[in-house]
């Protein structure tokens, strides 16, 4: 039963009663007196005549409270019910009879609030609406994302594989050719990459939605939280602004409506897709795994995508279940059911689930058996050396306590590490003289693994697994240990920096001092690549291998299980972590990487200009499991528009993006330092390091700090050993998690420092001058960047006349006027 169209008057439901049914023809507006309703939504056009299929086929969007009206929107829009409508308990509602505008002011004038409480209703709808589409969009997205990705990856594994079976489902031939443009742009589908999630869009299918009008919908949901009384005298003071905001709710609300069809329309098919219909796309891979169990690394590739896409589905449909009311005819026992009998099928137990497992064996791959004397036979190393380190190895290997203090084991630990230095020298350049790399000498390049011994067996499958791994990293330089010595040894980049700052370069005239060699020297010098790269093995590898390992008194070179405290495929450390956690700091501080440099075009008649540079650094992941991470160089040798250097450990089980921020805390301070010389404490040349070491160094005399700040800024230095560069750094911190986001926890000075040195962008600007600790800041950093943003144009706009402004100087002019 329902409220039939054209009733009026009071009406009185039962529990569970189905009220309006969507579809249906609007004739009235209704008003919930007493008792909730739920309301719900369906994308299928073909169901709303039949009333038993209807609420089955829904979602359950919300649920409203008493003295709401309803159906205001569809009066006006188009005439139809836009949901139906299903009482949670016993409901009293009053249906004012309504086809038109001219009947709904009808309803107003009956009684001088309704014009307010007929606003606040359809905002109240139009908040409830919105908040269940953005709720339910993710959960689309997951699914339409793991849809595209296995009709993909069929192709996939019917490339690398084979298998005859082909199910019965026409758009997966569509997807044959997405697969071959992805195939042929360089993606690899396999070793399958345990990082790697299938509601991420790999074939980018998805298009995105029509955008909503948020400011409107904001604007309504910020409506309703101004007092109700102000409401009232609002909309009862003019009949046309009440009118206006029915209509333009309605026009918002039905756009709301439209875009939750759409979405859960997309969703219903491919849930069709992924496992209502006969040929479902989870069936399919449970068939061709089964089919494929002769092959187990084709098996249990195929049940490890199988077992994702099931964990997103499971997760998915017990969210639409639990908060949308949609899908209840779907048992979640089911998934797992199938994913048992595959495995039974298949005879893959659930011990070992990653198919590298398959690929290099399930014990220990034969190449990585006697792994010290392989390596040190690569290396040519003579029987009496490798005789002596494996003696000594034995003996580390026997030790209770590994990272023991005791003179004779820090010792054997010390001669241990100057043979790793010297093998590891030269490994690398036999690599380059044989133009090829066995798997294991990468491992001992990229990891520091010398010995399966001293490494559990699952470690040291891990290791081999990850040495194939290919990462793209667009944003950034990085480089594992092999590559960066590649670029050194082949003429591509520079040697860095001794522990005493000296380079390649300073280190020859630091010997021509002392008479070892002369200016005649200098060529021969320069050209020999092999000296470079063992000045960058015993330099720069040397020391920041210790650095990022993190404990200097304990420091091992070789990786040994001891030190190995996570899983190594969740610690391992990837250009699209590094770059990832970098693009986070910089959006929140653009400026990380950008300094003052002169630009100088002879072609244009530019002999020195300054501009705004971005230049982002080297990053080089060295071979350690390690807790720190290394700011080893702002520039590179003398010129200001180098890159730095950074230095970051191949594994780690600490908070990368904790790591990085200290480092470009640091890298900030360094930098600045580097482009001021020797006025780089010297108030009278205002930078980031001058003003900062003077609020530091005077403080106690600063009348404008207040006694509690005084002591918080003792404690500080004293915490931070007075390092003045490790004070900035943790005042840095403090400022990129949480006074960006205007939570507010430094003293005015150091605010008004950071703010204007490492300012966030302007729509996070814009966002904190809300609060009156940033508003005088604001005012004063967006008039300074305008007034030079103002300079520049004026004088490009004469230096260029007609021509077209030279990049360089186009995207200097875009750093003060857009960012």
């Amino acid at each position: 039963m329902s409220i039939k169209p054209d009733f009026a008057g009071q009406y009185s439901s039962i529990q569970g009663e189905l009220l309006i049914c969507e579809g249906d023809r609007t004739s009235s507006v209704v008003l919930l007196l007493k008792g909730k309703i739920d309301v719900f939504l369906s994308p299928f056009d073909d169901i709303f005549n039949n009333n038993e299929l209807l609420i089955s086929r829904s979602c359950r969007l919300f649920t409203l409270e008493q003295n709401t009206f309803l159906s205001i929107n569809d009066v006006i829009r188009n005439g139809q019910n836009s949901f139906s409508l299903l009482a949670r308990d016993a409901c009293t509602l009053y249906c004012f009879p309504a086809n038109s505008s001219a009947e709904i002011r009808n309803i107003i004038s009956t009684q001088k609030d309704y014009s307010a409480y007929l606003v606040s209703s359809l905002a109240n709808l139009i908040d409830l609406s919105y908040n269940s589409y953005q709720k339910l969009l993710p959960i689309c997205h997951n699914i339409n994302a793991l849809t595209q990705n296995l009709m993909t990856y069929y192709w996939a594994i019917k490339d690398k594989f084979y298998f005859s079976y082909a199910p019965d489902m026409e758009i997966l031939n569509s997807y044959q050719s997405i697969y071959e443009n992805l195939k042929q742009d360089g993606y690899r589908f396999f070793p399958l990459d345990p990082d790697f999630a299938f509601t991420h869009d790999m074939a980018d299918t998805i298009t995105d939605s029509p955008e909503l009008d948020t400011s409107s919908i904001e604007y309504f949901t910020r409506l309703l939280n101004v007092p109700l009384d102000n409401r009232k005298t609002f909309f009862n003071s003019d009949s046309f602004i009440c009118e206006y905001h029915i209509q333009k709710g309605s026009e918002v609300l039905d756009t709301i409506i439209g875009e939750i069809k759409n979405i859960f329309s997309i969703l219903c098919k491919n849930m069709e897709l992924l496992y209502l219909s006969p040929n479902n796309l989870l069936t399919t891979y449970g068939r061709i795994a089964t089919d494929s169990r002769d092959d187990k690394e084709a098996a249990l590739n195929i049940l490890n995508i199988l077992t994702q896409a099931i964990d997103i589905t499971s997760q998915c449909i017990d969210k639409l279940q639990n908060e949308f009311d949609s899908f209840t005819n779907i048992d979640i026992k089911e998934f797992s059911d199938l994913i048992e009998s595959v495995r039974a099928k298949t005879a893959i137990g659930t011990s070992s689930t990653n198919p590298a497992d398959i690929a290099a064996g399930s014990e220990l791959p034969s190449e990585l058996e006697n792994s010290l004397e392989k390596i040190m036979k690569y290396c040519s190393c003579p029987q009496d050396k490798i005789d002596s380190l494996n003696k000594r190895l034995s003996q580390f290997r026997a030790l209770k306590d590994k990272t023991s203090a005791d003179p004779e084991i820090r010792e054997l630990r010390s001669s241990i590490a100057s043979d790793f230095f010297v093998i590891y020298d030269e490994a690398f350049k036999r690599t380059q003289t044989d133009n090829s790399c066995p798997k294991l000498i990468s491992m001992f390049l990229n990891f520091g693994y010398m010995d399966e011994r001293l490494v559990t067996k699952q470690q040291a499958i891990a290791l081999y697994r990850l040495c194939d791994k290919e990462y793209s990293c667009s944003d950034f330089n990085v480089y594992n240990t092999k590559k960066w010595l590649e670029l050194i040894y082949n003429n591509k980049k520079e040697p860095s920096i001794n522990d005493f700052g000296q380079d390649y370069s300073d280190v020859f005239r630091d010997m021509k001092k002392r008479k070892i060699v002369s200016d005649a020297d200098k060529p021969a010098y320069d050209r020999d690549f092999k000296a470079k790269v063992s000045f960058e093995v015993n330099n720069m590898l040397k020391t920041n291998q210790k650095v990022c390992h993190g404990h200097m008194s304990s420091y091992f070179p070789i990786l040994h299980k001891d030190i190995i405290t996570r899983d190594l495929e969740k610690a391992v450390v990837t250009p699209t972590r590094l770059q990832q956690a970098i693009n986070n700091l910089l959006a929140i501080d653009f400026s990380i990487f950008y300094r003052e440099i002169w630009y100088k075009n002879d072609v244009r008649g530019i002999e020195k200009e300054p501009i705004m540079k971005e230049i982002r650094p080297d990053i080089i992941i060295v071979p350690t499991f390690g807790s720190r991470v290394s700011m080893w160089q702002e520039i590179t040798g003398k010129a200001r528009n180098t890159p730095g250097r950074f230095i970051v450990p191949a594994f780690t089980d600490e908070n990368l993006s904790e790591l990085v921020l200290k480092l470009i805390g640091a890298f900030r301070w360094e930098l600045c330092r580097t482009m001021m010389g020797v006025a780089w404490n010297d108030i009278t040349e205002k930078s980031l390091t001058s003003e900062y070491t003077d609020y530091i160094q005077f403080f106690k005399k600063n009348h404008d700090l207040t006694e509690d700040a005084k002591e918080k800024i003792k404690i500080q230095i004293q915490k931070n050993r007075n390092v003045m560069r490790e004070i900035f750094t943790s005042d840095y911190e403090t400022w990129i998690n949480y006074e960006s986001k205007g939570i507010l926890r430094l003293n005015k000075l150091a605010r008004s420092i950071l703010f204007r040195y490492c300012p966030p962008p302007r729509e996070m600007r814009n966002a904190l001058a809300k609060q009156p600790a940033f508003t005088d800041l604001l005012t004063q950093l967006n008039n300074s960047r305008a007034k030079t943003a103002k300079s520049l144009t004026g004088k490009y706009a004469k230096l260029f006349k007609n021509d077209p402004i030279d990049r360089d100087m186009e995207l200097n002019l875009i750093f003060y006027r857009d960012m």
